[in-house]
């Protein structure tokens, strides 16, 4: 707990956090506004001035929260090995498992802190600016938060695992991105062949985000979460990738020399 404490403390004095915040909060802001500008410089020619459109940015996306929960556990945690936070950490005799435990909590703590922050500039610009008008609604993309919120989770999680199991972070990241990328489409191609592997490959949130019958663009939305049965596959994906990575990252972690 008095770990936990501290890392709030550092990151909270620190502005590495606020500013990738302040940032996506003002591409949110841009992108809503340049909308808006482009409708009213070309008129009924321009069909993208509307709220549908920018919503469905994020919810034809699902896999962008994915994403932007890897970015935000490396972003925090790239520089442990380099700056010896790691090794100063362990020194004080706080076991390597309560440390990993740790930076997961903070590290999820504040991508939510960040999410409420961007997602609310995006909606109020979006409503501000835009028309209300298309298929794709705000109802989606806040059913869309709940949905991929556990999925978002573990990649972060994972994020952390492989910046930290590897000496450069460039490594760690290329091993991310063939966890919950390369691997999925590989198991996916496979699947056209064996009915096992592609009943695995289903439960891969880039595969079925991507092929279960989801369609979002200008003239329907039909979403991925958009059934109980839908919804409920997303969570327990979320939530088994979660756990997966939390006893991998706990494992790995524990055995790998500072």
């Amino acid at each position: 707990m008095n770990y936990i404490k501290s890392e709030f403390y550092r990151v909270s004095h620190s502005r590495g956090i606020y500013c990738l915040t302040a940032i996506l909060a003002i591409l949110s802001f841009l992108l809503n506004a340049v909308l808006s500008w482009f409708g009213r410089m070309d008129g009924i020619s321009f069909r993208y001035d509307t709220t549908s459109f920018s919503y469905s940015n994020l919810v034809a996306n699902p896999m962008f929260f994915c994403v932007m929960g890897a970015v935000i556990g490396i972003f925090l945690y790239e520089g442990n090995r380099k700056y010896g936070n790691l090794k100063n950490t362990i020194a004080f005799g706080i076991p390597r498992t309560k440390v990993f435990a740790g930076e997961c909590i903070v590290a999820t703590v504040l991508a939510i802190f960040s999410l409420i922050i961007v997602i609310s500039v995006y909606i109020i610009s979006a409503a501000i600016f835009l028309e209300h008008t298309g298929p794709v609604n705000l109802m989606d993309l806040l059913t869309e938060i709940p949905a991929v919120f556990f999925i978002a989770v573990a990649s972060l999680i994972s994020g952390i695992v492989c910046i930290e199991a590897f000496e450069k972070a460039s490594t760690g990241i290329i091993i991310w991105v063939t966890i919950w990328f390369i691997i999925p489409k590989i198991f996916f191609y496979l699947g056209l062949r064996f009915d096992m592997i592609r009943n695995i490959a289903m439960w891969m949130p880039d595969n079925f985000f991507g092929v279960n019958g989801m369609s979002v663009n200008m003239s329907q939305s039909i979403t991925a979460w958009g059934t109980a049965e839908g919804m409920a596959k997303c969570l327990m994906s979320g939530i088994i990738g979660t756990v997966v990575f939390s006893l991998v990252g706990a494992i790995l972690l524990r055995k790998r020399e500072l």
